[in-house]
């Protein structure tokens, strides 16, 4: 099923002291006015790169005519999570703003239809994007995502995930300090690499997002009624074991009781990183994507339900 991969340019978007931040494009072969699928990789916000693409999402860019966008983003703990939503922000308005200049204007790729997506912790940052960018993207597209890192799975001490071993404690502890060098990423197999099983095992996710008790912004399903999301499909599996798929469960039951539109695929059996897989496709989430990515949907918008 394996198929050639599309044609990569790279472009910093942001760049916070000698940092530069960059993401991917991916485009079909003659694009000519297609949308944007902006996907955020996983690692907890901890660790990762935009490299890791599923096969599922780069078989989709001529698939269903789309670019795809593929960001790196500053990881914590040397920011908390308000740095890297705004890294976020920041990539979302670059696109809007800046990317059809680069690659030979809206004929080619139409920023203002745009989904937002991510796996793990990206899919958390598909869910931010959804909650606090303004436009609000057309789509979010969550899979496996954390949705609170406060919530029971994150703040209880975990086993190691998807049949690994016990997490090196000592190997991470160079990237446990607030004060050094800041990073958008890191090569896969490094040492950073076990930030995730030690944060599973030590329950403290919200610390090394610098999150205050008491301070609901970033938890998702807490500020949905308030800020309302778009049109969403989330995908989760029930066994997950780095994500609890009650993250899932949480926000999306907010969107149902506040009849918000989402699509839930909660997958009977299925791990982690389960799309990694050549064989995935992921049909059903692309479909609800081209319906809403049609040149004559209205952009969401969102009232506060009457108190």
């Amino acid at each position: 099923m394996s198929s050639e991969a599309p044609a990569r340019r790279t472009f910093t978007y942001k760049t916070v002291g000698k940092l530069e931040i960059p993401l991917d494009l991916y485009l079909p072969k003659d694009a000519k006015d297609v949308p944007v699928l902006l996907w955020f990789h996983g690692g907890g916000l901890l660790q990762g790169k935009r490299n890791s693409v599923s096969p599922h999402m780069l078989r989709a860019v001529q698939k269903y005519n789309i670019g795809l966008v593929s960001a790196d983003y500053r990881l914590a703990p040397q920011v908390g999570v308000a740095e890297i939503y705004e890294d976020v922000r920041d990539c979302i308005a670059f696109i809007r703003k800046e990317l059809p200049g680069r690659v030979g204007g809206k004929e080619i790729v139409n920023t203002e239809r745009l989904a937002v997506s991510g796996s793990s912790a990206g899919g958390y940052l598909a869910f931010l994007a959804g909650l606090y960018v303004e436009p609000k993207p057309q789509l979010i597209l969550p899979i496996y995502p954390i949705t609170d890192p406060l919530g029971l799975f994150f703040t209880t001490s975990q086993p190691p995930a998807l049949g690994g071993g016990e997490p090196d404690m000592e190997a991470v502890k160079p990237f446990l300090d607030v004060h050094a060098e800041v990073v958008a990423s890191n090569e896969r197999g490094g040492k950073r690499d076990g930030m995730y099983g030690y944060m599973l095992k030590s329950a403290n996710l919200a610390d090394l997002l610098k999150m205050e008790v008491g301070e609901n912004t970033w938890r998702v399903a807490r500020m949905i009624h308030e800020r309302g999301l778009p049109p969403a499909y989330v995908v989760h599996g029930d066994v997950d074991s780095a994500v609890g798929v009650e993250q899932a469960d949480e926000a999306v039951g907010v969107m149902v009781g506040l009849g918000l539109e989402v699509r839930y695929e909660r997958l009977h059996g299925v791990e982690h990183l389960f799309d990694k897989q050549e064989t995935v496709e992921l049909e059903k989430m692309y479909e609800f994507m081209t319906k809403h990515l049609q040149r004559d949907v209205e952009p969401p918008s969102y009232q506060e339900p009457e108190r």
